[in-house]
């Protein structure tokens, strides 16, 4: 059972962006990289949303959960269109395809980046509501 601790999904997705930068830093598959990107922002933005409506969310779709964190926080649609971006790479990198998809160099900044702003906007937020 998933934890209903928002501490803990935040605490997840700060390993899994550090995880993408170590792969990516390893010149690793683009791949996982993407993969670990799009799961640090779910479990970042499903941590979000956890803290502030005690709702644990399903699902996978980043989509759906920036949606959902911009009812708490209007800010946050100005990462709308990234998080489409990433959620891209959610399933196209985890199976093998009879024609493979390549993320390349230019995906996989745009991942990473997207996974650091989110993730940094909402520890930034979440630092100051508590000073």
């Amino acid at each position: 059972m998933d934890s209903k601790r928002y501490q803990d999904w935040f605490y997840k997705a700060k390993t899994d962006l550090r995880g993408a930068q170590v792969l990516f830093e390893a010149d690793v598959d683009n791949s996982l990289v993407a993969f670990h990107c799009q799961q640090a922002i779910e479990k970042m933005l499903k941590g979000f949303v956890l803290k502030h409506t005690k709702e644990l969310l399903e699902g996978h779709s980043l989509v759906f959960l920036i949606r959902r964190a911009s009812r708490i926080d209007e800010e946050m649609r100005k990462f709308t269109k990234d998080c489409a971006f990433v959620n891209q790479f959610y399933i196209e990198t985890r199976y093998p395809a009879d024609i493979p998809d390549e993320v390349d160099e230019y995906e996989v900044n745009e991942c990473l980046q997207t996974a650091i702003e989110v993730l940094s906007y909402i520890n930034n937020k979440e630092e100051s509501e508590q000073n």
